[in-house]
């Protein structure tokens, strides 16, 4: 289950904090395992849940994002306000392989269509969110699960 309570930034009770460092040293490694260059890095603020590093590759630039509650992590190609575009990329290989922590979410997971049940305000894709998160659901109107994981909600 990847819903947890609090993934969303809006909890009831502390939540458990990720540690952004360790993110950096991951992202720099990566940076330098790929022969690239991290562009930009920027933590989580008041309309953003997540950090989110921009590394340049050869050809392309990428996305790697990771939650600020919980050490999931999930790259992509494109992350404009309320519009992310979830990919898999060979580095994630990479994560796996260093294995400090931080779990890698696939495309097909992060994907995956959100199913809301409108008239009982609650939802049919398992998850654990508390009542806060839910509200915040029904108002933005997610459609994926790595929109609930990754917002832009304030």
């Amino acid at each position: 289950m990847l819903l947890l309570n609090g993934i969303t930034g809006f909890h009831v009770d502390a939540l458990p904090e990720v540690d952004s460092l360790q993110f950096k040293r991951l992202c720099y490694w990566l940076a330098n395992y790929s022969n690239g260059k991290i562009l930009s890095f920027e933590e989580p603020h008041a309309s953003q849940n997540f950090y989110k590093t921009e590394l340049g590759l050869h050809n392309e630039s990428i996305f790697i994002l990771l939650n600020s509650s919980y050490p999931f992590v999930a790259f992509a190609s494109s992350v404009q306000y309320f519009e992310i575009e979830f990919i898999d990329h060979t580095l994630s290989n990479m994560v796996c392989v260093i294995n400090d922590g931080f779990r890698v979410l696939s495309a097909i997971e992060t994907n995956q269509q959100l199913e809301l049940d409108e008239r009982t305000n609650s939802l049919f894709t398992e998850n654990s969110l508390n009542e806060a998160e839910l509200s915040q659901i029904f108002h933005w109107k997610p459609k994926t699960v790595g929109d609930v994981i990754f917002n832009f909600w304030d």
